[in-house]
């Protein structure tokens, strides 16, 4: 067991032989038994595999679903319901004021009233679907009936709670909390415009592009230059390179001037602080992904699909494995907890990834008001109000006709236009869609129905391979300085919100979102860098994607094979190679020469002599790293703190390595490297050589990566006994196999907890489908498949999720009365 419990910082009555943590529910083994269930038509048996892996098996949709709600509580009903009540803005009826701020931000930005419009929505249009998620929730409250006080969960006794009853809303909710998670635009325009307010356009563009720096059309989602079905911006009449040569941070484009933006400085920081979630942070800026599919010209076994999403690692993971036949389904691999159905995973015969595209789909409206009142096309209209009650006190969010206002100063208020209080959250209907899914054409219609939020879908069959950037942009229609009109997708700074210039007029046509299907070159790749190149017909003006480094690391694998295998795709989902250290090393060493003390020239060859892989046992990545650290705390960060502007976090940005390597070929006298590139060089590697000498000694051999570099698998109540590691760990935020951190000159540097939250490899024609996840599907903490899947993945072994041929060790009937 890598769990370490005190049970001396718990609460005695936890500790009673007969009611407490001894007799928690699952709290040894997994159990075989048979039990009478409500509801049930028939039969349904769930059979665990050595693996943890559940295999259900129903003879309708009815009892399937019902059986994976009850399942899925059995295993984390706790997990379950706090992130029921997170989403629904009501943790604070469980932790008291530790989570008054964390529900104030989910009704600041809309969540419950979002699951609410949802959910009467799929009732009254859907009522099929609607009637999956009655069933769902009944297998989950047929469980919670089964419970008395001596068998709950562990952490309902350490609370003093007990379980409510699930119900589809709680589902939704869920989901709309993880869209949330997931999404571009509002908090990027916020900070992208206070970079604005203090630095020119050229200085902000040097840290803050478009594009990231080096990327260019063979690196995108959907390679090329961004035609897609023949449509583009050319064949509207514009020039791309006169486009992406624009100033889009003026007024122009926004509405708002220069001078405007920075006397609305303190409110764009309140709006910022005020829908983060102190509790468990699904939104930090180093959540990533990755993904790539091959096609059959380019593999000897036939189409291959490899996805690994990073999320933060938690104790248990949010993920759970499982496989689900009947009623026509028999689809394998990982569920949500909480929500229906499997949502990465495969069927006998198509597969399935996702990674977040990035990109705009939500915006950030600079409001003019006047007590309840707003300011738009020249008239006062009032605000509609929504009130809730948290703790005995009664809030109030106030709407736009953009939104809710999430941040008021004055005559000045923020509002969050996001699509998901637009539209409703049909991604259910996707997932059911995709688990009963049978070819290559079941796959893009069940696209069709993914509104919230945009994913990169990945996607194979028998005999076809490709993407498709799923999701609801909204469009903003732009008149370029030149008279033309373009529709865009978001904005670089929040947009006036006072007139309907700015207004969103619609969503990209389906058949014109980013998307590539049996690419000729034999393979395309997902991990979050831009979706397409310069001449897509809408241009993505909020891209904020990532740095692009992991698509550098499989393009530059990929691009020098002839064919590959499912055991290549392992391979690489493994590697700890940084393709930018392997361009910005070569610059330091310029900079520093032999180093000016015997240990700064051990330093120096250990760099010289190294490969670029990020292993716990290697001295190089933690002397690089530490240069990189100083070089961004003695320059960029110190700038923006100087500046009051350290709420944009530039240290956990990755975009901050491949910057510095374009300012030291480009601008070497930038400001964001103090006027001399060169000269911060030296003095960085100078402070990082001396910190690591003072925290690890004299001998540079000892300065391994694994004495620096932490994983931690934490509890979202934020319990410390609850939580896995540290554990020595590999990679850094640019390697495939991700280890991110930010560059922040402390020893041991901040603890990894975000990471490959399931790693998957599968090819239909070979019949192989291999997974792995770092936890296990039960939450108690003495069940020894509560993180029995953790070592493998720490070792990058995989297990077949291939749903046959697997070894039973519990099975469960539930029969119907």
């Amino acid at each position: 067991m890598l769990i370490l419990v005190s049970l001396f910082t718990l609460p005695l009555a936890i500790l009673n032989p007969y009611l407490g943590v001894w007799v928690t529910t699952g709290n040894t083994k997994e159990l075989t038994y048979v039990t009478h269930i409500n509801g049930l038509q028939g039969n349904v048996n769930i059979y665990v595999d050595n693996n943890g892996i559940a295999h259900i098996y129903a003879d309708n949709l009815h009892d399937l679903l019902l059986a994976e709600g009850y399942y899925e509580a059995s295993q984390r009903l706790f997990q379950m319901e706090f992130f029921g009540l997170l989403a629904m803005g009501n943790l604070s009826s469980w932790v008291g004021s530790r989570g008054l701020s964390s529900d104030i931000a989910m009704h600041l930005i809309g969540i419950p009233q979002n699951a609410n419009m949802s959910t009467n929505y799929i009732r009254e249009n859907y009522p099929t679907v609607y009637s999956y998620l009655v069933d769902f929730s009944e297998g989950v409250n047929d469980y919670i009936s089964t419970l008395s006080y001596r068998n709950l969960p562990l952490e309902f006794k350490f609370l003093g709670v007990k379980p409510y009853n699930w119900a589809p809303i709680y589902s939704l909710a869920f989901g709309e909390y993880m869209a949330w998670s997931l999404t571009s635009g509002f908090s990027d325009e916020l900070a992208s415009a206070l970079l604005y307010a203090y630095f020119n356009f050229s200085e902000v563009n040097e840290i803050n592009p478009y594009y990231p720096h080096f990327i260019d059309g063979n690196l995108t989602v959907m390679p090329g230059d961004g035609t897609v079905n023949g449509y583009n911006l050319t064949s509207q009449g514009i020039s791309p390179s006169y486009l992406w040569s624009l100033d889009w941070y003026q007024s122009w484009a926004t509405g708002l001037t220069k001078q405007q933006l920075i006397s609305l400085v303190p409110l764009m920081k309140y709006a910022l602080l005020n829908i983060s979630d102190p509790y468990v942070d699904f939104t930090a800026p180093i959540l990533a992904s990755n993904s790539w599919v091959i096609t059959s010209n380019f593999s000897s076994q036939g189409p291959i699909l490899a996805n690994d999403p990073h999320l933060p690692l938690l104790y248990p993971s949010v993920w759970i494995p499982l496989q689900l036949v009947g009623g026509g389904f028999n689809v394998t691999g990982w569920g949500l907890v909480g929500i229906p159905g499997v949502l990465i995973g495969h069927t006998p015969y198509t597969v399935w990834g996702l990674t977040t595209p990035e990109g705009s789909s939500s915006n950030a409206y600079v409001e003019r008001v006047n007590g309840t009142y707003y300011y738009f096309d020249g008239k006062w209209y009032p605000m509609q109000e929504y009130n809730y009650t948290l703790m005995g006190k009664t809030y109030t969010v106030y709407y736009t006709n953009n939104g809710p206002l999430v941040a008021r100063e004055g005559n000045y208020g923020i509002s969050l236009y996001w699509t998901a209080m637009k539209e409703p959250i049909l991604t259910v209907i996707a997932i059911l869609l995709l688990d009963n899914s049978t070819s290559f054409n079941d796959l893009i219609n069940a696209a069709k129905y993914w509104v919230i939020p945009p994913q990169n879908i990945a996607m194979i069959s028998r005999n076809h391979a490709g993407y498709i950037v799923a999701g609801s942009y909204p469009l903003i229609n732009e008149t370029l300085p030149n008279g033309k009109t373009v529709l865009v997708i978001g904005a670089r700074t929040p947009l006036n919100g006072t007139t309907s210039k700015f207004e969103p007029v619609g969503y990209v046509p389906f058949k014109y979102l980013p998307q590539v299907f049996d690419p000729s070159r034999g393979y395309a790749f997902a991990p979050n860098q831009p979706t397409a190149w310069i001449n897509y017909p809408y241009p993505f003006i909020g891209g904020y994607w990532s740095s692009g480094g992991r698509a550098e690391d499989i393009y530059h694998y990929l691009k020098y094979q002839k064919s590959v295998d499912v055991s290549d795709m392992m391979s690489l989902q493994s590697n700890v190679t940084d393709y930018w250290a392997s361009q910005l090393t070569p610059l330091l060493l310029k900079a520093i020469g032999n180093g000016n003390t015997t240990i700064e020239a051990q330093a120096v060859q250990y760099l010289k002599s190294w490969n670029y892989t990020f292993y716990q046992g290697e001295v190089a990545p933690t002397i690089y790293t530490y240069i990189v650290a100083e070089m961004v705390n003695m320059s960029m960060a110190r700038i923006l703190d100087n500046y009051g502007l350290g709420i944009i976090g530039i240290s956990g940005i990755p975009y901050v390595v491949p910057d510095l390597i374009y300012i030291a070929l480009n601008d070497p006298t930038s400001i964001w490297v103090n006027g001399n590139f060169n000269s911060l060089v030296q003095n960085a590697f100078a402070k990082a050589i001396s910190l690591l000498q003072q925290e690890l000694g004299t001998n540079v051999s000892g300065w391994n990566w694994g004495k620096v570099h932490f994983l931690e698998i934490y509890d979202p109540l934020q319990l410390s006994q609850l939580s896995i590691g540290p554990i020595p760990i590999f990679g850094d935020p640019h390697t495939l196999a991700v280890g991110s951190t930010p560059y922040v000159p402390t020893v041991p540097l901040p603890y990894v907890t975000v990471g490959s939250s399931l790693r998957f490899v599968a090819c239909i024609n070979s019949s192989l489908f291999y997974g792995i996840f770092p936890g296990g599907p039960s939450e108690g903490i003495f069940n020894q498949y509560s993180q029995n899947q953790l070592p493998l993945w720490l070792n990058f072994r995989y297990v077949s999720y291939s749903g046959y041929g697997y070894t039973t060790i519990a099975n469960i009937t539930l029969e119907a009365d």
